[in-house]
């Protein structure tokens, strides 16, 4: 009975330490989090100084900017994506002297693993001065080239064919995904563009390229991104999202996109050019979109099983807008993601040396506004007012000045005008062009800008009355003209004003190429609407009544 005993008592001791064993190792890996971090449209917002103030509170900034993404990394080591769905260095002063370089540069500083590329990257054309090119030698892509090639993260856009051969572009540091690494899991991130580009960008830059539809370039890529081992898929797309305020429902080429999608065919989308906040689902895919110019990020959360790496989407967050604010409540620093967030100087610094280059022409003062003069008005926007009433100005047989308000891109503070609020607001190098239009002609400019999706045409020198629920294209029921107070007349001849990107084709307003006698002035209109308020001295927004909508009573 002893031996008995001792024969098996080893085993017996043996045992729970082999169960004990098997249990661990057959417990599960606990799953992975990353923490997506959304950019975009930030459009040469680098300066604390234009910082917008949100609840009374500042917010935006590249030095701050920086601190919270610092905040982010500390919290989350080595889970964090930072992406960007384009339109990054057009729209200041600051980063127009540099053509761009001066964003590129502190987006290497803060580490992005990948930027889609917008349809303002294309704005500064040729390298040098001339925005578009003034002859067969200088190339109309130099600037986004080289930006794309000084990048330390891949920019992305999977659309953008060479017409000629009809492949997708070959450019250095360009490409249409990147996978990415995180914490085990791969991440295959696409890029995309707007297809619409060519409607939105100046012609003479994007002649040699095509851009193809969003579904198809993203069907091309995904079968590539998942052989390569990429579990995850987000995608980064500068093409926007909104809500249908009659309706509640996402709408917008981001939208669509998401709906032809089978839910799990990507587990993220990114978008951006919209201007407007977005954090929802959309055909059960998560969709996020930030506001512009650096004054907010976007973020969503998404939990991996680590045996699968695919994502849970039951447990995936997505956060509303998270605003760079500079301050809190109390005017301390304040804190995000457990950190307390303060300026970087090392970024300060940079802006510095950027700054010395501008500095005399931001402080030219050109004269002064009564009060503040807003830019976003959907009718008789202040801004464009101010500007078509420039470019009529400029000459005494000028009838009618015409500006597309998706040209007019900031509002002017009340107060000191300075060459640098100008600039802001008028940032496209266009050239006033002058032609000789039918009255028909000019009403058909008129009725595009009602009916599409780029925002009424500013106008100087005409009164529209309108009827917004009638049908596009018919939606005019008056237009007078403002010297005369006679009524269009659709036979006669009118000399009209207007910019070379309409004049182009641009935004779609097509009757412009049908004008004739037509004269490029070689004069940029935001020199005309620098000179214009010098010459005045003190500007006060247009009371409005260019654009009248009728309003229908209930029967």
């Amino acid at each position: 009975m002893r031996r008995v005993v001792w024969i098996w008592l080893p085993i017996f001791l043996a045992g729970p330490v082999f169960l004990a064993r098997s249990a661990e190792e057959a417990a599960p890996a606990p799953p992975v989090k990353l923490v997506v971090i959304g950019t975009s449209d930030f459009h040469g917002a680098l300066e604390h100084s234009h910082a917008k103030v949100v609840g009374g509170r500042q917010v935006g900034g590249i030095d701050i900017i920086g601190a919270y993404i610092q905040a982010l990394r500390a919290t989350h080591p080595g889970g964090v994506v930072l992406l960007d769905a384009g339109d990054l260095y057009q729209g200041t002063l600051l980063s127009a002297a540099s053509e761009g370089r001066a964003v590129i540069e502190f987006y290497n500083d803060m580490g992005y693993d990948a930027v889609a590329v917008g349809n303002h990257e294309f704005d500064f054309g040729p390298v040098g001065y001339h925005s578009t090119p003034s002859g067969p030698d200088e190339d109309p892509l130099g600037v986004i080239k080289a930006r794309v090639g000084e990048a330390k993260f891949p920019f992305l856009a999977g659309n953008i064919y060479d017409k000629a051969k009809n492949k997708p572009v070959e450019w250095k540091n360009l490409s249409g995904y990147t996978i990415l690494e995180r914490r085990g899991i791969k991440i295959g991130v696409i890029g995309m563009t707007s297809a619409d580009t060519p409607l939105i960008t100046h012609p003479a830059n994007i002649r040699t390229l095509e851009f193809k539809p969003l579904l198809p370039t993203l069907r091309r890529l995904l079968p590539e991104v998942c052989s390569r081992g990429a579990t995850v898929i987000i995608v980064v797309v500068h093409a926007g999202i909104g809500v249908d305020e009659k309706t509640g429902k996402a709408i917008g080429p981001a939208a669509d996109l998401a709906r032809a999608l089978k839910p799990g065919e990507v587990d993220l989308i990114l978008s951006g050019h919209q201007h407007t906040p977005f954090a929802a689902r959309v055909n059960a895919i998560p969709v996020i979109q930030p506001w512009p110019k650096g004054i907010a990020f976007v973020r969503a959360d998404l939990v991996v099983d680590r045996a699968t790496g695919r994502v849970l989407q039951d447990h995936v967050v997505i956060y509303e807008n998270t605003f760079f604010f500079r301050t809190d409540r109390n005017g301390q620093p304040p804190t995000y993601a457990g950190q307390v967030i303060r300026p970087l100087p090392g970024y300060l610094k940079k802006l510095k040396k950027f700054k010395r280059g501008i500095v005399h022409l931001e402080r030219i003062r050109l004269g002064r506004a009564t009060e503040a003069m807003k830019c976003n008005a959907p009718l008789d926007s202040p801004v464009g007012n101010l500007v078509t009433d420039a470019m009529r100005a400029m000459d005494i047989s000028i009838d009618v000045a015409m500006y597309n308000s998706g040209g007019i891109r900031a509002s002017i503070p009340k107060g000191v005008i300075t060459f640098g609020h100008v600039y802001e607001a008028v940032p496209f190098d266009n050239n006033l062009v002058k032609l000789t239009m039918t009255g028909a002609q000019i009403r058909e400019v008129v009725e595009h800008g009602l009916a599409a999706t780029y925002g009424v045409m500013e106008i100087s020198g005409l009164e529209v009355t309108f009827d917004p629920d009638a049908p596009q294209g018919a939606r005019c029921v008056s237009i007078s003209i403002t010297r005369t107070g006679d009524e269009l007349d659709e036979d006669k001849l009118y000399t009209v004003a207007t910019n070379e990107f309409v004049m182009n084709g641009g935004d779609g307003y097509y009757a412009f190429s049908r004008g004739t006698n037509v004269q490029n002035t070689h004069t940029l209109i935001r020199e005309l609407v620098a000179g214009y308020i010098k010459e005045k001295g003190t500007v006060t927004p247009d009371k409005g009544g260019r654009y009248t909508p009728i309003r229908h009573r209930c029967p």
